[in-house]
């Protein structure tokens, strides 16, 4: 074996080596790339969607926050109601700002139960409130036809104050118990589904994360293996000089 072959066959696997060196460079660095990538698409749409349970939570909170006063009014105007006849045009505008304020809330609910079918790898964070939110909103719809068919029949039942008296009461209870379902305070303070909502964000961002970290380990490795064949065969070709 000459000196010249064996420079040459030290040359060929040196270019051999430094050639899947590179290749494994470009591999790990890609991934990470990537890897990066997709965290920041993560975060983001995690951040968006957090963002908008908060904003669904504060509009809850706020229109629950109605309630108890809707509910207090048609109470005042139902004793109104039982001594005076002339009381029920109060009574009637008692009754549809009240289904007005159901109207909204069941269409506030019925947005908040659309989360729950919100996919993120597989989890959806929000399914175990999403009924809830939708028993809510189907009684809010209800109500809300209840009480605008009770402002026509005080309309047109004036003689009837007595009765009407005892349907308003009636329905300030079901706005009453309707609050208490919602799990707000009549203070607007948010109850145990807004807490709720958050955990399952949390949880998917940090299993997310660390998939994420998983998946970069392989091209952290083909990295450095990359970097190391890399530059092996420099100093072997060195050497063979």
């Amino acid at each position: 074996m000459t000196l010249a072959g064996a420079r040459s066959r030290t040359w060929a696997r040196g270019g051999r080596r430094r050639r899947l060196g590179f290749g494994l460079l470009a591999f790990g660095i890609s991934g990470l790339v990537l890897v990066l990538l997709a965290a920041v698409l993560v975060l983001g749409s995690l951040a968006a969607v957090d963002t908008a349970a908060s904003g669904f939570e504060r509009q809850r909170a706020e229109l629950v926050a109605m309630i108890d006063p809707a509910a207090s009014a048609l109470s005042d105007v139902a004793t109104s109601a039982a001594n005076a006849g002339a009381s029920l045009t109060r009574a009637s505008d008692a009754s549809r700002r009240a289904a007005d304020l159901t109207t909204r809330l069941a269409t506030s609910f019925e947005g908040m139960a659309g989360l729950g079918s919100f996919d993120v790898f597989g989890a959806r964070p929000f399914a175990g409130v999403a009924s809830q939110f939708s028993d809510v909103a189907a009684q809010s719809r209800t109500l809300s036809t209840d009480l605008t068919a009770t402002a026509d029949a005080v309309l047109t039942n004036v003689a009837d104050s007595a009765a009407v008296a005892v349907g308003l009461r009636g329905l300030a209870d079901r706005l009453r118990r309707l609050e208490a379902s919602t799990g707000v305070s009549g203070s607007g303070a948010p109850g145990t589904a807004g807490a709720g909502s958050s955990l399952p964000i949390g949880a998917a961002r940090l299993v997310l994360l660390g998939l994420l970290a998983w998946l970069a380990i392989p091209a952290i490795v083909s990295t450095w293996l990359g970097w190391r064949l890399a530059r092996r065969p420099a100093k072997t070709m060195a050497r063979a000089r």
